[in-house]
């Protein structure tokens, strides 16, 4: 018994493990649309506190085959870049995305793979601003805090 509680206690000041985001001040690069093939938009439903597919996805082909990035935006608000690194035959893709979260227009936040961004709080804001008609339902349970 004492034995297991030795490992619990150890287990507790164990560092948790790190989520696979990073946050560079300045920001991460932002593609150049001009300089990359639209090949889609697509209308997806991406929060539950806007009604409907309200966050447009644009997905660009860069000239290389190689690489391709989808924007999403809210009402020609982008908040987000996702990008897609095809692999050679014998290595995997590599998928990350940049988020602006505060809307200053700066990417600060990459997350990795596995790892699920959120439409940031000020383009719910921002929405609800240009419609003042309809009310924010507020963050729901299974939004992030």
């Amino acid at each position: 018994m004492k034995r297991f509680a030795l490992v619990l206690a150890l287990l507790a000041w164990m560092p948790s493990p790190l989520l696979s985001f990073e946050v560079k001040q300045n920001g991460w690069t932002f593609p150049n649309p001009a300089k990359a093939q639209k090949v889609a938009i697509r209308p997806v439903d991406f929060t539950d506190r806007i009604p409907g597919k309200e966050t447009l996805v644009k997905t660009y082909k860069k000239k290389d085959e190689k690489v391709a990035f989808e924007t999403f935006e809210v009402e020609g608000e982008v908040f987000a870049c996702q990008f897609h690194f095809r692999g050679s035959e014998d290595q995997s893709s590599n998928n990350y995305a940049i988020v602006d979260l505060d809307g200053d227009g700066v990417f600060e936040t990459k997350y990795g793979p596995g790892e699920k961004a959120h439409t940031p709080e000020w383009v719910i804001k921002r929405y609800y601003q240009k419609h003042p008609e309809s009310q924010d339902p507020g963050p729901s349970s299974s939004s992030p805090r």
